[in-house]
Order: C-alpha cells, then sequence, then structure tokens
C-alpha cells in the first residue's frame, strides 16, 4: 500500500505544460535587453549623425557685414566674404538664411536681389536657402551681396548657413535693429 503525501497531491493537480508565467517572465526580460540594445544603437547612430552633420567644411572661413541698425522702408546690404584657405578648390552649394523664429531676420526685410545672382531660392520651414553652386579655387575669396529692404520695425536675428557638400560653416547669430522712418 502507499502513501500518498500532500506535495504529491499538489504536483498532481498541477497541470503538466503549463508555464505561462516562466514564459511571459522571460519574454519581458528579453522585451528589456532587447530595448536597451535598441537605445543603445540608436544613441551611437545619433551620436554618428551629429558628429557627421555637425562638422564644418574644411578651409572655408566666412565674414559678414550688416548694419546695426536701418530705418524702415530703407536698402542695405548684407555682404558675405568667403574664403577657401586650403589648397583644393571646393563648391559652395547653398547659402541659407534662417526665417526659423518670428523675430528672424527674414521677418523684418525682403531680399531684392543678390550679386551674383543666385539660381533659384526656395524655402523650407525655417530657412531661405538660396542656391549658389559656385566653386571657390584655393586661395581665392569670393563676395555675395544679399540687397535687403527693412519693412517691418522691431529687432530681428537669425543664423547664416553656407554649405559645401552636406558640410555648413553656420554664422550662429545676424542682428539688425529696424527703426520707424
Amino acid at each position: 500500500m502507499e502513501i500518498n503525501s500532500s506535495t504529491d497531491k499538489i504536483q498532481e493537480s498541477t497541470p503538466k505544460g503549463n508555464h505561462f508565467w516562466r514564459y511571459a517572465a522571460l519574454a519581458c526580460g528579453a522585451l528589456v535587453i532587447l530595448s536597451a540594445c535598441g537605445y543603445l544603437i540608436f544613441g551611437a547612430g545619433s551620436v554618428g549623425l551629429l558628429t557627421y552633420f555637425g562638422r564644418e567644411p574644411e578651409n572655408l572661413s566666412v565674414e559678414y557685414s550688416l548694419p546695426y541698425s536701418v530705418m524702415r522702408g530703407e536698402e542695405f546690404e548684407l555682404l558675405l566674404t568667403l574664403s577657401n584657405t586650403g589648397d583644393s578648390e571646393f563648391i559652395v552649394n547653398d547659402i541659407d538664411l534662417d526665417e526659423a523664429f518670428t523675430d528672424s531676420i527674414l521677418a523684418g526685410v525682403i531680399v531684392l536681389w543678390t550679386d551674383p545672382p543666385m539660381e533659384r531660392d526656395y524655402s523650407i520651414p525655417g530657412i531661405k536657402t538660396f542656391q549658389y553652386n559656385r566653386a571657390i579655387p584655393a586661395g581665392e575669396t569670393r563676395q555675395v551681396t544679399f540687397r535687403l529692404q527693412a519693412v517691418t520695425s522691431g529687432e530681428f536675428g537669425g543664423s547664416i548657413g553656407i554649405y559645401v557638400g552636406a558640410l555648413a560653416k553656420t554664422i550662429d547669430y545676424v542682428g539688425i535693429t529696424i527703426a520707424q522712418e
């Protein structure tokens, strides 16, 4: 005669092969590990992209000239001086003027013309791009003139980006005050 203990009866009453909670815990653990790996990969990729796109074109020197203040209705110039300080030619593709904020420089002025004339200009949200596409030989300098007219009174500012391929040299803040007539 066999004597069954209470533990034998408990084991017999638990269905065999029902490991739901074990699999759920393993699945949650795997999800946590995959999420952590995803964050690491995304973070490393973001740092890589920022490192690449955050680089400036080598051998491009940029200076600008802009009056501190003008009268509304007055025409004036934004002069960019682009210099190639290297020993090989490069092409400046685009020149961007910032229009991202309500007080950006383009909120107070209109562009009348450029010298040399730009191939075209277009806007994407936050930026007005002027397609330049001109070579600057090694050791040479080019000037770009934006003829502007003050149309709105106030204080305005923004950035300017000069692109050589996918790399940009940025002037972080260019500002002007436009006074009433």
